[in-house]
């Protein structure tokens, strides 16, 4: 095993342990969507700021720009994690970040039942975990913020990328 190949296993392994601490005792729908912003901070920072102050996101050309709620903008620390979007890139349906070979959904709607409350009308974010212990890889997308949500498996996501064409996840 090289050291890239460690160093993503790393990554990827601190990003799931993250994960089970932060979603799997917690039961209060605003605790969720502090820690599911909790793990946008930590792993798709923002250039300046928070996640959790950021009150509309748009893709501007090939970028994701974070408005924040004292006038500010700007984009993710590392761009390149911003890697497709669904509907109009001035008011997105859904942005996706990929950290390694991990897919996070941020889904907006501002009147669904979190995202009217939410700053930033996000309704759900979503990860794509890997189900461990079997023979082929194999992915799942999991809500962070909906516990009676059940994960989807065995279909086809299909985003825009941010060059415009097509950006499809398939589960296996």
């Amino acid at each position: 095993m090289n050291m890239s190949t460690q160093a993503s296993t790393k990554v990827t392994q601190n990003l799931n342990h993250f994960i089970g601490e932060q979603f799997v005792a917690t039961t209060n729908k605003l605790d969720r969507s502090i820690n599911a912003k909790e793990l946008l901070d930590a792993q798709f920072p923002l250039a300046t700021g928070s996640h959790q102050d950021v009150t509309s996101y748009v893709v501007y050309y090939t970028h994701l720009l974070a408005f924040l709620k004292d006038g500010t903008q700007c984009g993710l620390q590392n761009p390149c994690q911003f890697v497709a979007l669904t509907g109009h890139k001035s008011e997105p349906s859904s942005v996706v970040l990929k950290n390694n070979d991990t897919h996070v959904e941020i889904c907006f709607d501002r009147q669904g039942e979190m995202g009217s409350h939410d700053l930033a009308n996000i309704e759900d974010i979503q990860i794509e975990m890997p189900i461990k212990n079997l023979p082929t890889p194999y992915k799942q997308w999991i809500s962070l913020l909906h516990s009676s949500c059940k994960p989807t498996e065995g279909r086809c996501k299909v985003f825009t990328a941010k060059d415009g064409s097509d950006y499809a996840m398939h589960q296996r």
